[in-house]
């Protein structure tokens, strides 16, 4: 019994201690408070990396569309000879393939108000434009609303 006191009484002691914390401040280790400071830190700063990541992809797409836009606008000519406005993208689709089938270059516009427009000539001259639009008359897919769209409009993209 006599043995048995003096380890009863030790394990009292150190169970009244907060064991961990108290050991490991003795032993010189970071307590649980610590621990969890520095755990609060590391996904803070992995959060605030994420975000900065985030702004510079944003900031370089937004830059890389300016220029796309920038780019196409350059390479459009003046003047352009349309065939027809279309809001279903289907109806667009099938004029392409039909000047496309007839040898032509259709190229795409899209207007601001939702509207694509198919170009079947472009040209940066006026009377090459309209010489260009009385050809396409002799087509029977020529509609009735055919019309020279001249881009310093400004109504498209």
């Amino acid at each position: 019994m006599k043995k048995i006191f003096p380890l009863l009484l030790g394990i009292i002691l150190l169970g009244s201690m907060n064991s961990c914390d108290w050991i490991r401040s003795r032993l010189g280790m970071p307590t649980s408070e610590e621990l969890k400071q520095k755990q609060e830190q590391i996904i803070k700063d992995s959060l605030d990396k994420v975000a900065k990541e985030q702004e510079v992809l944003l900031e370089q797409f937004r830059l890389d569309s300016l220029a796309r836009i920038e780019a196409e606008r350059a390479a459009l000519k003046r003047y352009h000879v349309v065939l027809g406005s279309f809001i279903m993208d289907n109806n667009a689709k099938k004029m392409m393939e039909t000047l496309t089938g007839l040898g032509y270059q259709p190229l795409r516009l899209q207007f601001r108000n939702g509207y694509s427009v198919i170009s079947a000539c472009q040209s940066n001259s006026l009377h090459e434009a309209y010489n260009m639009m009385y050809k396409m008359f002799s087509h029977d897919i020529t509609p009735y609303d055919i019309w020279v769209y001249d881009t310093n409009q400004n109504l498209h993209f």
